[in-house]
């Protein structure tokens, strides 16, 4: 059964030398693969080893996956392929033979320029149809996976500020929060024990009269918070969230 794999393009082999190619169309098609993150026309594949393979179909797109490794290691070490069974093979190279013609090598200062033998239009028209088909499906695959990761961070970001503990300023701390937290914030002060029990009994009875106006306010009403204390107590809350 053939099998659909990125396959590591340093394992793959070719019969077809590098050369009967033309470098700046390996250079155009290696710039194209990097761009969308794969290969759109699939190499054809046999397996000729534990993890090896050599090119049945594809030549040119296997040198031009050479050249996009050569370019950038990270995103060109992969490249996505068919994987054809023994069996299967000859019917696989003349299925890919119909669909996509043979480019025609580049011929050597040594060897004589065969005459231009146009390729079927048909089978041109289909190529450019299919690949332009694949292109527009990749790019439409890049932006909704870009969009579903924006979404992610976006997320992750607001779960992280909700985590967040909210910033209390000190004059509010002294008017709404439970003795509970306001005993914690005083030994945040290092005001505990009898002076800290002290304090919140204090605080508990004015603010039950009135609310807090001011700083001054508190010391004023509050038994033991003298101002030096109250400085030191607002120096440290102010840093706290």
């Amino acid at each position: 059964m053939t099998e659909y794999y990125l396959v590591d393009v340093k394992s793959i082999t070719s019969t077809t030398p590098r050369s009967n190619f033309k470098v700046d169309q390996l250079e155009t098609l290696a710039q194209s693969i990097l761009a969308t993150g794969a290969l759109l026309s699939p190499l054809i594949l046999k397996q000729t080893g534990a993890e090896t393979y050599e090119v049945l179909a594809g030549d040119l797109e296997y040198y031009a996956a050479v050249r996009a490794k050569e370019l950038d290691p990270r995103k060109g070490e992969m490249v996505n392929a068919f994987v054809i069974p023994p069996k299967q093979q000859e019917a696989a190279v003349e299925q890919a033979a119909l669909l996509s013609p043979n480019p025609q090598p580049t011929p050597t200062s040594d060897q004589p320029t065969p005459a231009a033998t146009p390729a079927p239009s048909g089978n041109s028209d289909l190529r450019i149809t299919n690949l332009e088909s694949r292109l527009d499906e990749a790019i439409r695959d890049l932006k909704r996976s870009q969009d579903r990761e924006i979404n992610r961070l976006e997320q992750t970001v607001n779960d992280l500020k909700a985590q967040l503990p909210q910033r209390v300023e000190p004059l509010d701390a002294f008017n709404n929060l439970s003795l509970p937290e306001l005993a914690q914030k005083l030994a945040s002060a290092n005001v505990r024990g009898k002076t800290a029990e002290r304090m919140l009994k204090g605080i508990e009875q004015e603010r039950k009269k009135a609310k807090f106006k001011s700083f001054t306010d508190i010391v004023e009403r509050v038994d033991g918070l003298g101002d030096k204390r109250m400085l030191a107590i607002i120096d440290t809350w102010s840093g706290l969230y």
